[in-house]
């Protein structure tokens, strides 16, 4: 016994659609997209702070001093003393220097947060005479 199956209705292709939908798309996002401005730096392309180049004084050990007598220690003493003072003001001049650095980014962020206020102020206004 033979047993026939109803004929397959046509298929129908999304290609139309498809290509309808994408130029739609096409036509909002593309002028959309031409006036993007160009992406801020990132966090990530934030400048390089510069490393300290102030170098640390090895402390004397006993091992070293136990050999050395009299003027001799106190010469290794009190080079280390003179290195370790030369230290701790080479890394209070970065700190200082740094802290330069970072007030002027600070300030340079400042300023065009103020620009940006008083851009929009003006446009608020100008809005708003345009309403009257």
């Amino acid at each position: 016994m033979l047993t026939s199956f109803p004929a397959r209705a046509p298929t129908m292709t999304l290609r139309p659609l498809l290509t309808r939908a994408l130029a739609a798309f096409a036509t909002v996002a593309l002028p959309v997209l031409a006036q993007t401005p160009p992406a801020a730096q990132t966090a990530s392309q934030a400048p390089v702070v510069p490393l300290h180049n102030c170098v640390a004084p090895a402390y004397p050990t006993k091992e070293d001093l136990s050999r050395k007598r009299g003027d001799a220690y106190n010469r290794a003493i009190e080079a280390f003393n003179r290195d370790n003072k030369a230290y701790g003001e080479c890394i209070r001049k970065y700190v200082e220097d740094t802290k330069v650095w970072v007030k002027a980014l600070a300030d340079a962020g400042n300023k065009a947060i103020d620009e940006y206020n008083k851009y929009t102020a003006e446009m608020k206004k100008k809005l708003e005479e345009e309403k009257e």
